[in-house]
């Protein structure tokens, strides 16, 4: 039997870039010493800034600072905060780990030092390494907090050093908290997912193209996996991927005692295709299913690891029989609870809701706020998985004969 072709690698940057800012009220004249407009000012003084914690050990840290004092692949300008946008930026959600006090400064700060480098692809990673060493070490020397624009990350200089590459040179460097994961609406019931940040290692982003609701925390995962291998040097597919390896790029272990399949090794197939408009890779790899890249698709690929993502649905018999019994506890139930109500008591009822595409239904609770002889309202208490016609929070009136469930709570028996 003749070889199978080798696969068309995936397309990558021609440069590994890595780039952060770091906003800060310090006068101009304060920090010159950092960069100028137009220039990189005293480079040495820059590498003397970054420190083992920053680098990791000598060998590594004697690259970095190498790169950072080589101005033909490192650029510090101290630039006006407009020019990075900064008045653009939603503080609240970028600096959710920052206090009121300080999210107000920073969207004062009338500066920014932008640092940027780039290098060839190599396993070192040296543009990404630098990078993160000199943003920090010169958010340290200024106070003033560091923003990743790609990932949408405002941080105190101590936060951000936590992503600082301080691993052997010959080691590989990726790392969840390295990379973001997007998750787009495309449709009802259907998300894209999609990593940022790979463009850092010269790497494609990552794609999973039509997503079910209830199979994006696993495809979350598996789209990490994915690009952990190809930031690590896989150039084409498909990857032989296990449940392990999800675990690896997501930074934790899967509880042994949540009814996983036995592991098994996936071939995972990626190809090339071309971004979106607002992508923050002008270079990206799907992950193609077997089974095509419909939802079904990715939810098959998904149970491979997971197992079954979707229950069953029940059999009308069993839907018939369930009904009829919430029936004959509701009556009384809507009774004792409209008695206790004042004193606390909360009515709780399960009703269906329909999955779009005709999936079937997906039951979720209601914290009943009235109810009369033919329906009950209430408050979805439930994040729906794939009812997404609905969210926590929506106050619904449904049918009284459509009620599932009846709990009572706060009512002695």
């Amino acid at each position: 039997m003749p070889e199978a072709p080798p696969r068309k690698p995936l397309d990558r940057p021609a440069a590994a870039i890595a780039e952060y800012g770091v906003l800060t009220d310090r006068s101009e004249t304060d920090l010159a010493r950092f960069g100028e407009p137009s220039a990189l000012a005293d480079p040495a003084g820059l590498a003397a800034l970054v420190t083992p914690d920053l680098c990791g050990d000598t060998a590594a840290c004697e690259a970095v600072r190498g790169v950072v004092r080589d101005g033909a692949r490192t650029s510090v300008h101290v630039l006006a905060s407009s020019v990075w946008n900064v008045e653009r930026m939603n503080v609240d959600a970028s600096g959710r780990a920052l206090s009121p006090a300080e999210r107000r400064e920073v969207a004062r700060a009338p500066r920014v030092v932008a640092v940027r480098v780039s290098g060839p692809i190599t396993p070192q990673q040296l543009p990404l390494r630098s990078a993160i060493a000199l943003a920090a070490a010169i958010g340290r020397a200024t106070g003033g907090m560091v923003w990743d624009q790609l990932l949408d990350r405002l941080e105190k200089p101590a936060d951000f050093a936590k992503h600082a590459v301080t691993t052997p040179l010959e080691r590989p460097c990726f790392r969840s908290d390295r990379v973001g994961v997007l998750f787009e609406p495309e449709g009802e019931g259907v998300v894209r997912v999609l990593t940022a940040g790979l463009a850092r290692w010269g790497a494609p982003d990552v794609e999973a193209s039509r997503v079910p609701t209830p199979a994006t925390a696993a495809m979350g995962d598996l789209v990490l996996a994915v690009a952990r291998a190809i930031a690590n040097g896989a150039s084409a597919g498909p990857l032989a991927l296990t449940r392990d390896d999800l675990a690896i790029a997501r930074g934790k272990a899967y509880p042994r005692d949540a009814g996983l399949p036995e592991q098994e090794t996936v071939p995972v197939e990626v190809v090339g295709v071309h971004p979106e408009d607002g992508d923050p890779n002008d270079f990206v790899a799907r992950i193609v299913p077997a089974g095509g890249e419909g939802p079904i698709g990715y939810v098959d690929l998904a149970e491979r690891f997971f197992g079954p993502l979707l229950a069953a649905s029940p059999t009308q018999d069993v839907l018939d029989a369930r009904r009829h019994a919430a029936q004959e506890k509701l009556s009384a139930s809507v009774g004792r609870w409209e008695a206790a109500r004042a004193a606390g008591a909360k009515l709780l009822v399960l009703v269906p809701f329909p999955i779009p595409g005709d999936a079937g239904t997906e039951s979720m609770w209601l914290e009943v706020t009235g109810a009369d002889a033919k329906s009950v309202t209430g408050t979805v208490m439930d994040d729906p998985l794939g009812a997404t016609e609905v969210k926590r929070g929506d106050v619904v009136t449904r049918p009284r004969t459509e009620v599932e469930d009846v709990e009572l709570r706060g009512v002695r028996p």
